[in-house]
């Protein structure tokens, strides 16, 4: 048997089991965190697809042949909107798709992007309703391709925002914790430095990156996929300035106690993970319920990819957004400040 080995495993589980934080994240964070993901959707019941009707200019009501199969159908909803509703819904993720009489053929069209899976199987889910039930006229599909309204409008806008918080939660959060575990932190904060200037000039750098890994994937999907920004650059620009400050005074205040990477890497993934599934990078988080949607959608992420999407795809102007901007903003100052206060430098 090799004696040394078993030691020296023995010894690093003692350490292991001597910290209270490490069992804290090792054991309770990931129950913590799949007890509120478990509610927030194994409690959702059953999944929901809203399909918009548009209101003809006489205000009909929609066809007895579609709103019969609505009522039977599981998983879809039938609601009245205009053209205009409907066209801003489906930009912003709260519908697939949308039907319309076809003033030719007599019949409905179903608007969606094909790329959209969620449209798709909303479409179909209708359309075998009506032949299931030998309905007609037969639903027919009409492919929405026009930029704005596409899914690729929507997930660009969202990735850029999870990017920035990316890069600056581990960029900043993490760099730091690694400072002070190298004890490189202790040496600069003995100089005539001011503290405050350390922790900015990880903000500031991190701006910089942050800004270039921003550009390298709007230049992508511009080029690639035809994404463009329908609003003002300078909304953009501060847009992106408000997400750095709010993340990056969440990163030093989530860093401003870590002692080893294990209790940072916890910190970091307690913030990071829930609002990268919960603040509607991918998918819209208006299919939560409501009670968790009023929640959400004040989450820095949620707040930060929504304003980008104002932008990009609803042509919002400064003055739309600034509410929410200043709120970023004043996130990430009191965070910053807070963990200026309570800072362990060495």
């Amino acid at each position: 048997m090799n004696k040394p080995l078993f030691q020296l495993v023995e010894m690093q589980i003692k350490e292991f089991f001597r910290e209270p934080e490490i069992l804290f994240w090792s054991f309770f964070f990931p129950i913590a965190i799949a007890g509120v993901l478990g509610v927030a959707f194994v409690n959702r019941g059953e999944s929901v697809n809203t399909v918009a009707v548009i209101a003809t200019q006489t205000n009909d009501a929609p066809i007895p042949s579609l709103q019969s199969v609505l009522e039977d159908t599981s998983g879809l909803r039938l609601v009245s909107m205009s053209l205009e509703e409907a066209e801003l819904a489906m930009k912003r993720g709260k519908i697939a798709l949308y039907v319309a009489k076809d003033s030719v053929n007599k019949g409905w069209n179903a608007y969606f992007d094909p790329l959209n899976s969620e449209a798709n199987l909303a479409f179909l889910s209708l359309k075998n309703s009506l032949l299931e039930k030998n309905q007609t006229p037969i639903l027919q599909a009409s492919h929405i391709t026009t930029p704005g309204s596409r899914y690729i409008d929507f997930l660009i806008p969202g990735l850029l925002a999870l990017g920035i918080m990316n890069s600056c939660m581990w960029g900043i959060g993490w760099a730091l914790v690694e400072s002070r575990i190298k004890k490189l932190m202790r040496r600069m904060v003995a100089t005539p430095m001011k503290r405050s200037t350390y922790l900015f000039s990880y903000i500031s750098t991190r701006t910089f990156l942050a800004f270039i890994e921003a550009l390298t994937v709007f230049l992508f999907a511009y080029f690639v996929f035809g994404v463009s920004i329908q609003g003002n650059i300078i909304a953009v620009l501060l847009t992106f300035l408000s997400g750095v400050a709010a993340f990056a005074g969440i990163a030093v205040l989530i860093s401003s106690r870590a002692k080893n990477t294990q209790v940072g890497n916890g910190l970091l993934n307690a913030v990071v993970l829930p609002m990268t599934i919960l603040s509607g990078v991918f998918f819209s988080y208006q299919n939560f319920p409501d009670w968790a949607v009023s929640i959400v959608q004040y989450l820095p992420l949620s707040m930060l990819a929504d304003s980008m999407r104002a932008v990009f795809i609803e042509a919002a102007t400064l003055a739309d957004i600034a509410g929410k901007l200043l709120l970023l903003t004043l996130v990430g100052v009191l965070c910053f400040l807070a963990g200026l206060r309570i800072y362990k430098w060495y």
